[in-house]
């Protein structure tokens, strides 16, 4: 029985979610965030992980009051066209980003394998993910097991980069205490906050719960587990940017991508750290694979009314179809150079409507009396929440203005 189970056993939808997000891009924000300054955003990290906390549990709850999908409720209320949009643009931003997964697994592997080519590692990867989806019977069992795994594999290796890089207690209590941010740092903290925040990855959560089995009687265990899931991402990324503020920061070098940050900390640390480092990576790379592409999968395929199911064949065709994007582009970009840029843009295009609309989405309905009942949102969860909106809508109006000024030559 459930009630039996400790804790600990029963964590899986808010441990899955945390394992998704937490991937190339989450660290190199939260490296960069380190680097420039230091242990001084430590307290907007922690702000960014409330927040994410804060819709995971709402999209738990929704979870557990519905009898049906969550863009299957949507379609019954609100049509199939408001549906479909929505699945479409989290497919867009989940193949979108796989390019990101496969880049991240290609240096990782890099740092262990130097002799082997860089653009084997995403082949690689994406047909042992594609294997996965093809022949696992209960996706969800399995996958809860291997993100254990691999978020366990990320803890120990981060926290284990903090023995070469060292910490400084003094400085980590005092980055907590919340401050002000300098103009040369609200790039950076906007970046982590919007690496740290997916509405998207805490849209999923209504699925991953319905997935595990909870319902109406589970919605304790349901809200406990994304909290503490997201504990989890908050915690890993704040050791990843305390390790860049130690070895990184007053250094003067500057980092693009994660390629350029796994240069710059073998350069600063040795040989030794970096492996360790690029076995984290590649956990943290590999656990956005799979989840990622199930994500756009799952919300592609329910945007349509097909079953969405994670062993359903509309659900594994359209999440293989993302993984092939993803490699497709990755290879073709560190082959010949070109198209990086391109398939960023895209991805950066589609989280206009797919973040503020899944936001939206879980706050209007975590808060209808009709469908939640006793289950909706509480004063603190509607604070957060509307700020947690607000920040979207900053964000996406940033990305609109830095995509036309790409298109336009702004």
């Amino acid at each position: 029985m459930i009630q039996e189970q400790p804790w600990y056993k029963r964590l899986g939808p808010g441990l899955i979610t945390a394992a998704v997000v937490l991937g190339p891009g989450s660290i190199v924000s939260a490296s960069t965030a380190g680097a420039r300054s230091g242990y001084g955003l430590i307290w907007m990290l922690a702000v960014s992980a409330i927040v994410m906390a804060t819709f995971t549990s709402m999209a738990a709850r929704i979870g557990c009051a519905l009898d049906k999908s969550f863009l299957s409720f949507l379609a019954e209320k609100w049509g199939r066209p408001v549906a479909a949009v929505t699945g479409i643009s989290a497919f867009v931003v989940a193949a979108g980003f796989q390019f990101g997964n496969n880049i991240g697994v290609s240096v990782a592997m890099q740092g262990v394998f130097s002799d082997v080519p860089g653009w084997i590692w995403p082949i690689v990867f994406t047909a042992l993910s594609i294997l996965f989806m093809s022949i696992a019977k209960d996706v969800y069992h399995l996958l809860e097991i291997v993100m254990r795994f691999l978020v366990a594999a990320m803890m120990v290796a981060f926290l284990g980069n903090l023995f070469f890089t060292g910490i400084n207690p003094v400085e980590l209590g005092k980055g907590l205490i919340p401050g002000s941010i300098s103009s040369s740092e609200f790039i950076v903290a906007t970046s982590l906050l919007g690496t740290t925040f997916s509405a998207v990855a805490a849209f999923y959560q209504a699925y991953l719960v319905q997935a595990k089995g909870w319902n109406r009687s589970n919605v304790r265990f349901a809200i406990q587990d994304a909290w503490i899931g997201i504990a989890i991402l908050g915690g890993i990324s704040m050791v990843i940017m305390i390790g860049a503020a130690q070895s990184l920061h007053g250094k003067g070098g500057e980092f693009r991508n994660i390629g350029e940050l796994a240069a710059q900390l073998q350069g600063v640390l040795g040989n030794k750290a970096i492996l360790v480092f690029s076995f984290g990576l590649g956990a943290a790379a590999f656990s956005s694979f799979i989840t990622n592409a199930l994500i756009g999968g799952a919300l592609l395929t329910d945007g349509f009314g097909l079953d969405t199911h994670m062993e359903s064949r509309p659900t594994r065709l359209a999440a293989c179809a993302g993984l092939l994007i993803g490699c497709i582009v990755a290879v073709v970009t560190m082959t010949t150079q070109i198209g990086g840029p391109q398939s960023v843009l895209i991805a950066q295009t589609s989280t206009i409507i797919a973040s503020p609309l899944c936001a939206l989405l879980m706050f209007y309905f975590a808060n209808n009396k009709a469908l939640m009942g006793d289950l909706r949102n509480g004063m603190a969860s509607n604070v957060i929440g509307g700020a947690g909106i607000l920040i979207l809508l900053y964000l996406a109006s940033q990305t609109f203005l830095k995509v036309t000024a790409a298109v336009f030559g702004g």
